[in-house]
């Protein structure tokens, strides 16, 4: 894994820059040409989702779930599989306060940020114990 590319995702996405900056952080070197990498990091699948939890007597919502997953798979130089598909997924409950929205909706885009930190930590911790390296 010496110089690792990043396949599935756009280098100006903040999936991308969250796997670039985890990689460099382990002493890997990210490049942008898939000819000059050792192994490619194909990430098939990141998303988010919201689920209702609790709503109140009159229907409205009181808590939310907010979800973020993603599926990626690594392999080496002529497809061999270093680490065969996997799926990371990280949860957090959020409290929807109806009358401060504004300041509800700048909190669930902080938390669906760190959520997309956590899964790609969670997906790194996976990628170095393929690898034979300690995390």
């Amino acid at each position: 894994m010496a110089a690792t590319y990043i396949q599935g995702a756009k280098p100006w996405s903040t999936i991308y820059e969250d796997f670039r900056d985890a990689l460099e952080d382990r002493g890997v070197a990210v490049t942008e040409q898939r000819d000059e990498a050792t192994a490619v990091l194909k990430i098939m699948e990141s998303k988010s989702r919201t689920d209702v939890l609790t709503v109140d007597i009159s229907g409205k919502v009181q808590e939310l779930l907010l979800v973020h997953m993603i599926r990626f798979k690594l392999t080496a130089k002529g497809q061999q599989v270093l680490l065969d598909e996997q799926t990371v997924t990280a949860k957090r409950d959020f409290v929807f306060n109806k009358n401060d929205i504004l300041a509800k909706e700048r909190e669930s885009s902080f938390i669906r940020r760190e959520l997309q930190r956590d899964v790609v930590n969670l997906a790194m911790l996976r990628i170095m114990t393929a690898g034979g390296e300690s995390p």
